[in-house]
């Protein structure tokens, strides 16, 4: 699959996830998604267009930069879709974020499975959050 394929599906399935709002910045494409609850607005995801990089980030447990949440996840995603981060991307990466290149999206099936992944830990955040 096209990585501009993927990003487009993607930023159509964030959307409907639930109340997002959806920022985009003025100085790169990389629009971000916030969920929105009864106790304001949390980040959710963000997606990145840059022309070196084309990557999904899940903010596991935002505003918590010594949460290593993220990288439990992390591992649990290069599983599912037989990718290894470190081997793909030199930049580094935050504790309690997950990365998931887009190129590891290559066929239905993986993004089926993405998508499956994004719905449980959407549905997961979102229970924590509005408790």
């Amino acid at each position: 699959m096209n990585e501009l394929l993927v990003f487009g599906d993607l930023h159509k399935y964030l959307c409907k996830l639930g109340q997002m709002e959806v920022a985009i910045p003025e100085s790169s494409f990389a629009p971000g998604y916030n969920r929105l609850g009864w106790r304001g607005k949390r980040k959710f995801a963000t997606l990145h267009g840059d022309k070196k990089y084309q990557y999904l980030i899940l903010h596991v447990d935002p505003g918590n930069p010594e949460s290593t949440k993220g990288k439990t996840i992390q591992k649990e995603i290069q599983e599912i879709l037989k990718f290894d981060i470190k081997e793909m991307r030199s930049f580094s990466l935050k504790k309690h974020e997950v990365y998931i290149p887009l190129e590891c999206i290559d066929s239905k099936k993986n993004f089926e499975l993405l998508k499956c992944f994004i719905k449980k830990l959407y549905g997961v955040a979102y229970r924590k959050v509005e408790r």
